[in-house]
């Protein structure tokens, strides 16, 4: 306030006209530093919500690996049923054409 009221005398305020321009400045200075104190406010709350949109793209990439790979696994068990499924299905046909030809004998 020393130097402001410096300033003030050194521009030519006097009395009445002094603690008018100290009082005016004392507002601008308050306002100032609420204002700065929203721009903080404001950058930190983009900075969250900046953090929490990649932590929600982080999961969501996660889940779509891990869908994929049940789908990998789900695809690769009916793969492996299918080929058993026919395995056994050969195996059948060659019993049945074995008791065919016994049967002929």
């Amino acid at each position: 306030m020393k130097a402001i009221a410096d300033i003030g005398i050194t521009s030519g305020y006097t009395g009445d006209e002094l603690k008018q321009f100290v009082n005016d400045e004392r507002m601008r200075i308050e306002k100032e530093k609420e204002l700065d104190r929203q721009r903080e406010a404001e950058r930190l709350r983009k900075e969250k919500a900046k953090e929490a949109e990649i932590q929600r793209q982080e999961k969501t990439a996660v889940k779509q690996r891990e869908m994929e790979e049940s789908e990998r696994r789900r695809k690769f068990e009916l793969e492996k049923l299918k080929v058993g499924s026919e395995t056994k299905q050969k195996e059948i046909d060659a019993l049945a054409k074995q008791k065919e030809i016994e049967a002929k004998e």
